[in-house]
């Protein structure tokens, strides 16, 4: 069964294998504040808990809430929840941000984190609408958010990326 959790020092072997297999297949970690930067997992951790409140949130950042997802005691992915939005994100980026190990792709993860991460939103932070957008490329996160009830907006067009943003509802 598929649940979210913040991420915790206990936990650490576990993100660093995570963060390994996405370094491994040359991919970014979307959703994931960084992690490939961070030498230091327990870093990163502890970097985390700034992100939660206004006060201590990074210059130039919004507030937002991280989680493993978990398949039982694996980490399978991780998400970004975000609280507001700021110009950029409100292009191209969205609320939520989000990425599965590539082991464990094709098997439902994404659409249950998507789904639980937009409760999240919806029932902890307030939220009534959820921006989320994908690379108009990424056919497999279109299905999942589509899967979602996510509502096609509109696509944005810049360099040679093309995005494509959805809105989510609270039902």
């Amino acid at each position: 069964m598929i649940k979210l959790i913040e991420p915790t020092i206990e936990l650490k072997d576990e993100i660093l294998s995570y963060k390994q297999e996405f370094i491994y297949n040359n991919e970014t970690i979307h959703g994931g504040l960084s992690l490939e930067e961070y030498e230091n997992i327990t870093d990163f951790i502890k970097s985390l808990e700034n992100y939660k409140h206004k006060k201590t949130c990074p210059q130039n950042f919004v507030t937002a809430h991280t989680f493993l997802i978990m398949n039982d005691d694996h980490l399978v992915g991780i998400i970004n929840t975000l609280h507001d939005l700021n110009d950029y994100l409100f292009k191209h980026g969205g609320h939520i941000g989000y990425s599965i190990r590539k082991s464990e792709r094709r098997k439902g993860y994404a659409k249950e984190a998507l789904k639980l991460g937009c409760e999240f939103l919806f029932n902890e932070i307030g939220l009534e609408k959820i921006l989320v957008t994908c690379d108009k490329k990424n056919i497999a996160s279109k299905k999942t958010i589509e899967a979602n009830n996510g509502i096609f907006e509109n696509e944005l067009q810049e360099d040679e990326r093309t995005t494509l943003r959805y809105w989510i509802s609270k039902l």
